[in-house]
């Protein structure tokens, strides 16, 4: 992988670091428990004390989150981010 190749991961990566760390309450917690935990949707929902369909509906919130702020075009300065 080449060096610049590698920079654009790390600031993707961060960029994802970023907005997880800004989605609210149930969403985000369902997010990391999917995504980091690796649970499925019944073990979240009774960890939770949620419905099979909530964890579907704040994943999907989450997942719409994580797109949009993802798809956008990259301010003109991180081009300069170490």
């Amino acid at each position: 992988m080449t060096a610049r190749k590698l920079r654009e991961e790390r600031l993707r990566l961060w960029r994802a670091e970023r907005v997880v760390d800004q989605m609210h309450g149930m969403d985000r917690k369902v997010f990391l428990a999917i995504r980091v935990d690796e649970m499925t949707y019944p073990q979240i929902a009774e960890r939770f004390d949620i419905s099979v369909g909530d964890v579907e509906a704040h994943f999907a919130a989450s997942l719409r989150i994580m797109m949009q702020a993802m798809d956008e075009k990259d301010p003109w300065w991180w081009k300069f981010w170490p």
